[in-house]
């Protein structure tokens, strides 16, 4: 009887080997950088249905600590009342440093450029952001490396390339799609960088000034927005960074009255180098 005991046990045994051999692999994504990584997958996904963290760039707005608020009455640092309506900011050109090495997002999209005359297709790394007042975060785009990271830079502002895109050509929805302000000029200007949309008093009577910015304005190059500190990246995560902008800053120095707005431009652009915190 033990002995047929022994018999049957072996018997099981051996089908139930057979039988995990002839279970089919459970497939997944299998890079550890995803968003969707499998730890009990034993084969790759072959439809590539790997999913990764997306650079994340949350972009506050605040005027001396206070959180801006469109149309508020504010004070500058020469105690002068005055209001900011509106604003909107072209950043690009995104990049994190570890160690020296540099690691940007991986989209890239193919769009309408000017070729004198004619357009051509060029493809672009597709990083820029359109900063308004909302939505609060903006995806940048895709990046895997995961990690401690020592720099963060971009660019207010957009590269020649970017600058020459027929704005009427490119995707609905996309940043240098033509906006309703307008802020794609003509094929000679380009676009507009940086645009603000304020009231230099609080008199009924004064009226909006909107302060354009365009490349000739930066002298030709975007302005670099560049800080060291420590920016980590937790695998599998998106990467959020966080931005400043501080109006007080921006305003800081600048006698408002009976200024024109050439003269008012020079200044804000002056305040730059102060008016962005990141971390």
């Amino acid at each position: 009887m033990l002995k047929k005991s022994m018999l049957f046990l072996l018997a099981a045994t051996i089908i139930s080997f057979f039988m995990l051999q002839c279970e089919s692999p459970t497939r997944g994504c299998l890079d550890i950088e995803a968003t969707n990584f499998a730890f009990s997958a034993d084969k790759p996904c072959e439809d590539g249905c790997c999913t990764y963290p997306n650079l994340v760039l949350v972009f506050n707005q605040e005027f001396d600590g206070q959180v801006w608020r469109p149309d508020s009455v504010y004070t500058n640092s020469l105690g002068q009342l005055f209001v900011i309506k509106s604003t909107s900011f072209y950043y690009s050109n995104f990049e994190l440093e570890q160690q020296g090495q540099r690691f940007r997002i991986t989209d890239s999209l193919d769009l309408k450029t000017l070729n004198g005359l004619d357009t051509a297709t060029v493809s672009f790394l597709d990083d820029v952001v359109l900063c308004r007042r909302i939505p609060i975060e903006y995806s940048v785009g895709t990046f895997k490396k995961s990690g401690f990271f020592d720099l963060f830079r971009c660019s207010l502002g957009l590269n020649d390339r970017a600058n020459t895109i027929v704005s009427s050509k490119t995707p609905s929805g996309h940043p240098l799609n033509k906006q309703a302000d307008s802020l794609w000029l003509s094929n000679a200007e380009g676009f507009v960088w940086m645009q603000i949309i304020m009231k230099k008093d609080t008199a009924s009577a004064t009226p909006l000034d909107t302060l354009r910015f365009t490349a000739s304005d930066f002298g030709g190059q975007p302005f670099l927005i560049e800080k060291s500190g420590v920016f980590e990246h937790q695998t599998g995560t998106n990467f959020k960074i966080n931005m400043t902008l501080n109006y007080a800053e921006m305003f800081k120095g600048i006698n408002l009255v009976n200024i024109g707005q050439s003269d008012l431009k020079t200044k804000i652009l002056s305040n730059l180098s102060t008016t962005f915190a990141v971390e």
